[in-house]
């Protein structure tokens, strides 16, 4: 991986969430393939994950937010050559597969738009799933750890617009970079 995002040195220290996630992350990569994620740190409502995915085949490395009945996740399947973005919410209604346009902007960056497909969680929650490719991952973590909230809205009338707020993703983000370092 030779992308920005992989060098720790332009990141900037987190203190404390950087070294618990660097020796939770020695630990998680030294020990045998676990069938779930495990939480490497967390801030708030988010947090780092990592783990393989449930048939084992895939080491896995993320951040998540869960509160209030909506979820969002940025994650990285091993051999991809893109991340995997999920969003959702109890009060959506959504078709499997469809496809709805949407835009997702952090403070006062301009938006990021994609066409997400319709899908629904193990729990039966309705969601949207999208990836972004490699070369663009750099800007949207560099938006992503900086900004305080994050708004998204869609075109459609079965999912309403949502924000939520950033606090801790720049401490979940550098533990995302220690379990991504450990796949290599």
């Amino acid at each position: 991986m030779i992308h920005r995002l992989w060098n720790a040195a332009a990141w900037p220290v987190v203190g404390k969430f950087v070294i618990l996630a660097a020796g939770l992350g020695m630990l998680w990569a030294a020990a045998p393939a676990a069938a779930q994620t495990k939480t490497l740190a967390s801030a708030g409502a988010w947090e780092a994950f990592g783990g393989r995915t449930k048939d084992k085949k895939q080491r896995i490395c993320g951040v998540s937010y869960s509160a209030g009945g909506r979820y969002f996740s940025i994650k990285y399947y091993s051999g991809d050559k893109e991340f995997t973005v999920q969003l959702g919410s109890k009060e959506w209604t959504v078709d499997d597969g469809a496809k709805i346009t949407l835009f997702m902007s952090m403070d006062g960056a301009s938006p990021w738009k994609a066409v997400a497909k319709g899908m629904h969680f193990s729990d039966g929650d309705a969601g949207l799933e999208f990836e972004i490719d490699f070369d663009k991952i750099d800007q949207f973590v560099d938006e992503f750890r900086a900004a305080n909230q994050m708004r998204v809205r869609f075109d459609g009338q079965k999912v309403s617009p949502w924000q939520v707020s950033l606090s801790g993703t720049n401490a979940v983000s550098s533990a995302m970079l220690v379990c991504l370092r450990n796949m290599d």
